[in-house]
């Protein structure tokens, strides 16, 4: 097979060329794209997005999956967590321009390096279904003192006050937007996560974070106490009992995070005798779980700053 038989439109933004990754069996499509990222979207999923969705709420989508990919995640779109992404609204301006601004730093390798702002990856990180989007958050940065056009085609650089910022912008630990979920990494209960957890936690305005879609080449030990480190709260969920997830959860509370305790219903007579005195979302179904998760998030710690009302 040649690299062009390879090549598709792709499926989030509808903008770029793709590079379509095989499902090995999967329902649905796996592709990366030099906007979007990577990503895999479920069959019904795609029905959906097929419909007609309007440039704006690509853009969304768009955004969602190069954020992920930011946390380290490969992320599914499913039918149901479609509906949660496409619902969530572009965020702030001032908050548009400090993507860009993190996005722009990606790959440089010494200060005082250039970037290309025409590059497809600006319109995704900075959730814009325009390139006059992304000129006018660069203006802000430049009026702001940040960063600025150095030449024509696109080429640009992070100015001293720029960099500065971005050490500001990587202290704000309390500001993270990600919850780490830790759980059983068993197929039965991939549904459950995408349907359950991830819609739960995305709906409470947070961004949902999995090891095992998590890129990376560090140890695994060490990856998860990084992941953990950089989340502001771990769902930990018992259902199969997993050595790991009692582990993790030990380990969030050691560091002062907050933990949100979650089982089957089926299997809460096999918690642990530590882990009983909590109060524990018993959940029944994938819906179930997403419900009464958001409300618990929300009631713990307020809505994040991607949700819908935040």
């Amino acid at each position: 097979m040649s690299l062009d038989e390879d090549k598709d439109p792709c499926e989030v933004c509808r903008v770029e060329t793709a590079t379509t990754i095989p499902s090995g069996g999967f329902d649905g499509i796996h592709q990366s794209c030099p906007r979007c990222g990577e990503f895999r979207v479920s069959g019904t999923a795609l029905a959906i997005m097929g419909r007609g969705l309007g440039k704006e709420r690509r853009a969304v989508l768009s955004g969602w999956v190069r954020n992920q990919n930011t946390l380290g995640s490969i992320p599914l779109i499913t039918s149901d967590s479609l509906k949660t992404i496409l619902s969530t609204p572009v965020p702030p301006v001032m908050e548009r321009t400090e993507m860009l601004l993190l996005e722009a730093e990606k790959g440089l390798k010494n200060l005082g390096d250039t970037f290309n702002i025409n590059e497809p990856r600006f319109l995704a990180a900075t959730y814009s279904s325009s390139s006059q989007d992304v000129d006018y958050l660069l203006r802000i940065l430049r009026d702001q003192g940040l960063a600025e056009a150095r030449a024509m085609g696109g080429e640009c650089e992070i100015l001293p006050g720029g960099y500065i910022h971005l050490d500001e912008l990587r202290g704000k630990g309390s500001g993270s937007s990600s919850g780490f979920v830790a759980m059983s990494f068993h197929a039965d209960l991939n549904e459950i996560y995408s349907d359950g957890f991830q819609i739960g936690i995305m709906e409470a305005g947070y961004e949902p974070v999995r090891m095992d879609r998590v890129e990376h080449i560090n140890r695994i030990d060490d990856e998860i106490i990084r992941q953990i480190n950089s989340s502001k709260f771990v769902v930990a969920d018992f259902t199969g009992h997993r050595g790991g997830v009692y582990f993790e959860a030990g380990y969030a509370m050691g560091v002062g995070l907050p933990v949100f305790w979650t089982c089957k219903k089926s299997d809460m007579g096999n918690l642990h005798f530590d882990i009983r005195q909590f109060n524990c979302i018993d959940w029944g179904s994938s819906s179930e779980l997403a419900d009464r998760l958001q409300v618990r998030l929300e009631a713990v710690l307020g809505k994040g700053p991607k949700a819908r009302n935040a």
